[in-house]
């Protein structure tokens, strides 16, 4: 979602609702997960989604790294009620 600020003559496009990316290093940092084995994973295109930034910045929607922690969980899930 956008806003206009009107500053004079200059209009300004302002960004509300901006999605928030991790790195490569974050992403490692917050699974548990080396990042060496994040890079293996976009390799073999598994693990979760990314997108890369320009020539060599890989990076990791927020959302969708949660949405796949959430799908690792529920596939993961073993007993429970006896």
């Amino acid at each position: 979602m956008t806003s206009s600020q009107s500053t004079g003559a200059v209009s300004i496009e302002l960004i509300t609702d901006v999605e928030k990316y991790l790195t490569t290093k974050q992403v490692s940092e917050k699974i548990n997960v080396p990042a060496a084995t994040l890079r293996y994973w976009r390799h073999c295109n598994s693990g979760p989604e990314s997108q890369t930034l320009g020539p060599k910045r890989v990076v990791y929607k927020l959302s969708k790294l949660n949405e796949w922690l959430a799908a690792q969980e529920n596939n993961s899930v073993r007993g429970g009620v006896a």
